[in-house]
């Protein structure tokens, strides 16, 4: 039973003696400083409940993922086609194509094709005027006109000299008879004898100088023609029936045949009626393509329209970069529809030997130890597979070795996707 507490009065406290005790006095101080521990220690208690109760959560999860296996998407890899398109990029270009350069020096005083225009063989492109080549067959022809003069010469020379062989023979031959009777001396018979070879040398020397001089004439009648013939270079003509693709020079240009310098192009012309379509084919499917084969050509700008082509030729050399042939194939164009350097797509009918694997693109893994790819095993353990890839179709890879048909193989695996790694397996 508590004591009541006692009331003191003014009386009391002013009595001699009196003490007032200090638990009286402090007793509300401390009662306000316990309800403000008691608050506080409610208030720690309120905030570290909920968070050790988090962490367990936290714990608890991280324990069940754990225990969970990864779950991937995979496929199974499938063995294409025997009989597969095959599809590759090609280049249009003509079946002829060249260059028209001038053999004449001068200036263009006539142009008569320009871009895109059908020319004929033989058909006259430009017109070139030549002051210099004309003033240089002017002086052939003076320089022939010498020389004939001089063949003449000769040829007068030759009968002087054979009238005076004549001559020195008859004389050589009477002083002989003189001799012979005494009539005259051994010495002026000698003399007539030396007259006589002289008068033979002189004739050889004649006949030698009129062949050197026929010789001369010759030489200058055919510089002569040569510079006529390079007067017919004036007349820039097309050296086959096709189409001017590219037109260089115009009126009053001059005109550089190369014999001083660079040549310039004047025309191009490209043969149109029958194409030819180049085409890398791959290492893998030279065995399987032929000469004569048919092929189907599409130009994406001719919708609709499909063209045959032939295979004509190979290079029979296989690049070392692209690991792939370079094959010829050509197509009539008698429409003039197809145009050099169009893109155009070209598709065979192949038939391979070994056909490859066929995995989506997605499933290609590319790094330092070349291409592979994670292979879902038995059990739904992940192998890292290393593979030789083949062509790349787009939405899927051609595998040639390192894949079976069948085998499961993950789609964009991650980096949790490693080798020994258990997965849950969704099929595709």
């Amino acid at each position: 039973m508590e004591t009541p507490e006692t009331v003191l009065t003014d009386r009391d406290t002013a009595r001699p003696g009196y003490v007032q005790r200090p638990r009286a006095r402090f007793r509300p101080l401390l009662t306000f400083f316990a309800v403000l521990c008691v608050l506080i220690a409610i208030a720690v208690v309120a905030g570290v409940l909920p968070r050790l109760k988090r962490e367990q959560t936290l714990q608890t999860n991280a324990s069940s993922e754990q225990a969970q296996h990864p779950v991937v998407n995979a496929t199974a890899a499938r063995q294409a086609s025997v009989n597969t398109p095959l599809e590759l990029p090609g280049e249009l270009q003509a079946l002829v194509e060249s260059p028209v350069f001038a053999r004449a020096d001068g200036y263009v005083v006539k142009r008569s094709a320009d871009y895109g225009d059908h020319v004929k063989a033989g058909q006259v492109l430009a017109e070139i005027e030549t002051p210099e080549l004309d003033q240089q067959i002017q002086q052939a022809r003076a320089t022939i006109s010498n020389s004939q003069s001089a063949l003449k010469e000769s040829q007068a020379e030759l009968t002087l000299a054979e009238a005076n062989l004549g001559l020195a023979q008859k004389t050589a031959s009477r002083w002989g008879e003189l001799e012979k009777h005494g009539a005259v001396s051994h010495q002026e018979t000698d003399e007539k004898r030396a007259d006589l070879d002289v008068k033979k040398a002189q004739m050889e020397a004649a006949r030698a100088h009129i062949v050197s001089s026929e010789d001369l004439v010759r030489a200058n009648e055919a510089n002569l023609r040569r510079l006529q013939e390079m007067k017919t270079f004036a007349r820039v003509t097309a050296p086959f029936d096709g189409i001017i693709t590219a037109r260089n020079v115009d009126i009053g240009f001059l005109i550089n045949s190369g014999n001083s310098g660079p040549a310039r192009e004047l025309f191009r012309i490209a043969q149109t009626a029958t194409m030819r379509i180049f085409v890398n084919i791959p290492q893998v499917y030279v065995g399987a393509i032929h000469v004569g084969d048919r092929a189907e050509l599409h130009v994406q700008e001719l919708p609709g329209q499909v063209f045959s082509a032939i295979l004509a030729r190979f290079s029979n050399e296989v690049d070392s970069n692209s690991r792939s042939m370079l094959a010829i194939l050509e197509i009539p164009n008698p429409k003039g529809t197809l145009l050099p350097g169009m893109y155009s797509t070209v598709q065979f009918a192949t038939r391979r030997t070994a056909p490859a694997i066929l995995i989506p693109g997605d499933a290609l893994v590319l790094g330092t130890q070349g291409p592979r790819v994670a292979v879902a095993g038995p059990g739904g353990r992940v192998q890292f597979r290393s593979i030789k890839v083949g062509n790349d179709l787009g939405t899927e890879v051609e595998v040639l070795s390192g894949l079976s048909p069948g085998e499961l193989v993950i789609m964009n695996p991650t980096d949790a996707i490693r080798d020994g790694v258990q997965v849950d397996i969704h099929k595709r």
